[in-house]
């Protein structure tokens, strides 16, 4: 059964269930496991009612069968759970009859994974602690604690506070040290040396480049010589300039708002943002809330899911099954996670404040190329990565075959949609404010294999992408360094030689950086999209070191891309000839490119003397193979400056004129496209628009984004504010 055929069942099955004579059972929180749950309040006589838990329904439902389907009903209240909810094969539906588990329509159910902690006592001024031992918090889980419903902060140092820099504070990396550059560095503050003990203390820290953050343990202080050692050993050395703070670290327990959790002891450490009087603290013990394992036809709708230490749902090794309609908030890793299987499909939910991303979807064969055909859709999914920032995203599909649509994401320190594999759909999304923390990604990325192929990103806005990061010593400062935004953040990032990837009827706006970065990739399509203030519209390079193309070779020849279905889906891998590196055969056709002023921080202009907003920038490209044709350009400045072609730190302009005279551009226009409404951010185009006299289509604006359904959590969705970050903003900082 596909995604949306169970949809329509689930449909019909909460409609006709009171009639059908599948088994129907009811949970609550004054219920009685005693009980036979076919009830949904207790009797007069107060024998009979609900179950009081969700494992209890689970054993009634297998003991009734399901073969013609089933239903549980969830009534208002929190349930506490001390393990996951586990649904197998046995658990499952039919095609026709699944088995639906759903809050009440119009109540709220939580589904929490730990207990309140009530038993506090004194410890020092305001700080007040408790006993975790009876909680059996999980070794190596992600530090989180949670008052009514708020993540809290792990003491730190230096405070989080509210400093204007991405992030808030941080300490800087002074000095790499040569011996030990992967595990060790130096720092100006002998701050650590007061400290009883660094057990459990942690460093989060953006060791080398602004593309990878991480937490890990802290070894040891050389006070003499302010020497931090850390845990294990990182993939990138540690520079200078570099940001980290200390956490989880007891003597720096001094802000509203921070815990801090001793191993040791199982000692849990609190000052209260506010009075504790009729206050829930929750400090999850569960990994994960609802589990399913090989099950089938089962949909799980309408809750609120919290306080666990990964994902809230994992789908694992299903056929069609449906998380809808649910709010996931407060997790230690993603919303939901979907693997293997097939036609499994998360949709509806708002999914906020994650320790990692959003939604994960991975299925399908890659050497075979067979679908998964699983779906993320119409979720809400923003302020997300708050413990892991890097490479934690809105979603990640990877595999065959699966589609990711009409999803809001945004308010990120990272990538919005990631990808690998072959033969996704993404399309209607509307992205934003993603990459607040980082740099060198995208709203949407994908990198490193010239087998990926086949995707196809259309109807999608990509906006207010800006980035930040570390760019070098700071001039005339005396070795004081400087981040600034915007830093190195594109909207689509096909980094990396990705490959056959379609990009089309998208609108990028206000993604100063680049609206589109092909990272030396071949046989990429863009076309009929709308770039307004993107500086520029595209960028091509080549690429680059050796031990990079050691790795794309072995992924080549491991999908065996000379035989079938490789060879026959996708031709042009045959066809790379001697010179696979070359970023050949891409298209820029039918888009239209428009400016409205030149002081944008982005690629074209970011170069000293340059100062003029231009469409491409190449660095460099194949003029031989590579196409741009019948795109509608608009730019206020004259003359207009159509390409900058960049060779190390070397820009050369190339005027509009000269670049026809190349070859390039030949029916492409330069004119006024007409927005509908560009003062709302509307980019469609009104009915005298030369674009459509050159056969460049609309896109329908209206119908990217959210939609209302049944299977919506939430509607309206809160109105999104105009945040133009496209000023250029610089931090100089002293290490």
């Amino acid at each position: 059964m596909s995604a949306r055929l169970l949809f329509a069942a689930v449909l019909l099955c909460a409609g006709l269930c009171a009639a059908a004579p599948m088994p129907v059972f009811h949970v609550a929180v004054h219920g009685n496991d005693a009980w036979s749950g076919t009830l949904p309040e207790p009797n007069a006589e107060g024998t009979d009612g609900p179950f009081l838990t969700l494992g209890r329904a689970r054993e009634a439902l297998r003991a009734a069968g399901t073969s013609e389907g089933g239903m549980v009903y969830v009534h208002a209240g929190a349930y506490y759970l001390t393990e996951p909810l586990v649904l197998e094969k046995e658990d499952s539906g039919s095609e026709t009859f699944p088995v639906v588990w759903q809050a009440v329509p119009g109540e709220t159910v939580r589904i929490v994974g730990g207990r309140p902690v009530t038993e506090f006592t004194p410890h020092a001024g305001e700080i007040l602690k408790a006993d975790m031992t009876p909680f059996a918090l999980p070794k190596g889980a992600p530090r989180q604690l949670f008052f009514n419903g708020e993540r809290q902060i792990p003491a730190r140092w230096p405070n989080k506070g509210e400093d204007d820099m991405p992030g808030g504070k941080w300490a800087f990396v002074q000095t790499r040290v040569d011996a030990a550059p992967e595990t060790s560095f130096v720092t100006a503050s002998d701050r650590p040396a007061g400290w009883k003990s660094l057990a459990g203390v942690e460093v989060s820290i953006w060791p080398n480049y602004n593309w990878w953050q991480t937490i890990t343990p802290l070894k040891a202080f050389d006070a003499a010589t302010r020497t931090v050692e850390l845990g294990e050993k990182l993939p990138y050395t540690i520079e200078p300039g570099r940001r980290f703070f200390f956490q989880n670290v007891l003597e720096e327990l001094d802000a509203p708002g921070e815990f801090c959790l001793n191993d040791a002891s199982n000692t849990l450490y609190f000052l209260p943002p506010a009075s504790m009087e009729a206050a829930e603290v929750i400090v999850p013990a569960v990994e994960t809330l609802v589990r399913m394992k090989g099950a089938a036809h089962v949909a799980w709708m309408g809750f609120t899911m919290e306080a666990c230490t990964a994902e809230a749902v994992r789908i694992e090794d299903c056929v069609s099954v449906l998380a809808a309609r649910c709010v996931i908030r407060n997790t230690g890793g993603y919303g939901a996670v979907v693997s293997g299987g097939k036609q499994c499909k998360v949709a509806g939910c708002d999914i906020y404040a994650t320790g990692r991303g959003g939604v994960s979807l991975d299925g399908g064969d890659r050497k075979t190329l067979t679908p998964a055909s699983h779906e993320a859709v119409n979720n809400h999914i923003h302020h997300f990565g708050a413990i892991f920032q890097t490479y934690q995203t809105g979603v990640t599909v990877a595999g065959v075959g699966s589609r990711v649509a009409n999803n809001l994401i945004h308010d990120a320190p990272h990538i919005g949609i990631l990808l690998n594999g072959n033969d996704h759909i993404i399309e209607y999304n509307d992205i934003h404010h993603v990459c607040l923390e980082g740099s060198d990604n995208g709203g949407f990325y994908m990198g490193r294999d010239w087998t990926q192929r086949g995707n196809v990103l259309r109807f999608n806005k990509f906006h207010d992408i800006y980035g930040f990061g570390l760019a070098g010593l700071a001039a005339g400062t005396d070795g004081k360094y400087h981040y600034d935004a915007p830093h190195q953040a594109w909207g689509v990032y096909l980094d990396d030689c990705s490959s056959g990837v379609t990009v089309q009827a998208n609108i990028f706006y206000r993604v100063p950086l680049c609206g589109v970065m092909i990272g030396g990739g071949r046989d990429n399509l863009v076309d009929n999209n709308v770039f307004v203030d993107c500086v520029p519209a595209l960028h091509i390079d080549d690429r680059w070191d050796a031990y990079c193309w050691d790795i794309m070779q072995e992924r080549l020849e491991a999908m065996d891309y000379k035989n079938p279905p490789f060879s026959t889906r996708y031709p042009e891998l045959l066809k790379m000839g001697d010179d696979p590196r070359k970023p050949a055969n891409n298209t820029f056709t039918n888009n239209v490119v428009a400016y409205t002023r030149d002081d944008y921080r982005g690629l074209s202009t970011a170069k000293p003397g340059s100062s003029t907003a231009v469409a491409y920038t190449l660095s460099p490209y194949d003029p031989e193979t590579t196409t741009f044709d019948n795109n509608l350009i608009f730019h206020t400045a004259t003359p207009q400056v159509a390409a900058r072609s960049y060779k190390k730190d070397d820009a050369a302009d190339v005027p509009w004129t000269e670049w026809q005279a190349r070859g390039h551009d030949k029916n492409s226009r330069l004119a006024d496209p007409k927005f509908f409404r560009p003062e709302e951010d509307n980019y469609m185009m009104r009915h005298d628009s030369p674009a459509f006299e050159m056969g460049i289509k609309d896109i329908p604006d209206y119908r990217i984004g959210l939609y209302k359904d049944e299977f919506r959590a939430s509607w309206p969705p809160p109105a999104q504010e105009r945040r133009d970050g496209g000023d250029h903003r610089e931090w100089v900082v002293e290490p």
